[in-house]
């Protein structure tokens, strides 16, 4: 089965800290370019757990745009439905990861970028070709990218494909803008798997501070609910269900990008057919992997989750 994910892709520079920040002088470290971008990150963790997957999204006509797309392909994606949008520059995100792994952000340009770009027409083909719909909510930030994602999830519907979708808020960044919880709480109704930070993004969009309780609320009878709870784990909710899954213990390096790394073993195990709970461990397992490794796309290969899962 394939997977087709909606959404955005730029480059990620990071600087790590030394560990000793407060002496005068230090080491400066080398800065280290990498592809970003949460939807493009989950479809590199994708390919790497061996699930078929193509990426739609919009780059700019410039060189970190052109890097971000070699990134995926050399990740394994098909990048045939990714487009490129001229004046519009492809974001860059700095990323000072501090020593206990995390991190500050600061986002070039502060609004606006090439994945805002994204039309309906470069998406709609790319649904009928796939079996599972996956899209980022950073995206409905901006048109016309929104009416492309929702209109994906549309389609997607239309055709029994199964869509998720990563309520990815960025409240920290923008709030809620004027009109944007609306557009959240549509591309929910649209998605058969709602995934999210359980205080920052399922919590936040469903108003109720405990994560069971928040994702409970917006589940229904044909729509999972995912709060992701860093490394405790993950809980999923439908109409009638509660699975809690334990995260893993690791040593802490990066908690750039393990978000996106969750989402791709979840969807991946789905796509197996494992059953919600086993799919919870896999995600908390690629999480894991990817936390405890430098940079948001040094998730691990289907081989390397399947020995962790072992141990």
């Amino acid at each position: 089965m394939s997977v087709l994910v909606v959404g955005d892709t730029n480059v990620d520079l990071e600087i790590r800290l030394p560990t000793d920040v407060h002496r005068e002088t230090h080491a400066n470290p080398d800065p280290q370019l990498f592809g970003g971008g949460s939807a493009a990150n989950t479809a590199a963790a994708l390919a790497r757990l061996d699930v078929p997957c193509r990426f739609a999204g919009s780059v700019g006509d410039d060189s970190f745009g052109r890097f971000a797309v070699d990134s995926l392909i050399e990740a394994g994606v098909d990048t045939a439905a990714v487009t490129v949008s001229p004046g519009e520059p492809t974001v860059a995100v700095v990323a000072v990861v501090q020593p206990d792994g995390d991190r500050l952000i600061y986002v070039w340009p502060p609004s606006g970028g090439a994945h805002g770009a994204l039309q309906s027409s470069d998406v709609v083909d790319a649904v009928t070709e796939s079996d599972w719909l996956h899209v980022s909510g950073i995206c409905l930030r901006v048109q016309p990218a929104r009416d492309a994602v929702l209109t994906a999830m549309q389609r997607a519907r239309a055709e029994g494909i199964p869509v998720s979708f990563d309520l990815n808020l960025r409240l920290e960044n923008w709030g809620w803008e004027a009109g944007f919880r609306e557009v959240a709480e549509q591309a929910v109704e649209y998605a058969d798997v709602v995934l999210g930070a359980a205080s920052d993004e399922v919590g936040a969009l469903a108003g109720i501070a405990d994560p069971v309780d928040a994702a409970q609320s917006l589940a229904d009878e044909s729509r999972l609910v995912v709060a992701r709870l860093g490394a405790s784990g993950a809980v999923a909710c439908s109409a009638n269900d509660v699975a809690v899954v334990p995260g893993f213990e690791v040593t802490v390096v990066d908690t750039v990008g393990a978000g996106d790394a969750f989402n791709a073993g979840f969807i991946a195990a789905r796509i197996r057919g494992d059953d919600v709970a086993e799919a919870l461990r896999w995600g908390n397992a690629v999480a894991g992997l990817t936390a405890s490794r430098a940079g948001a796309r040094s998730t691990p290969t289907r081989r390397e989750a399947q020995a962790f899962l072992d141990q």
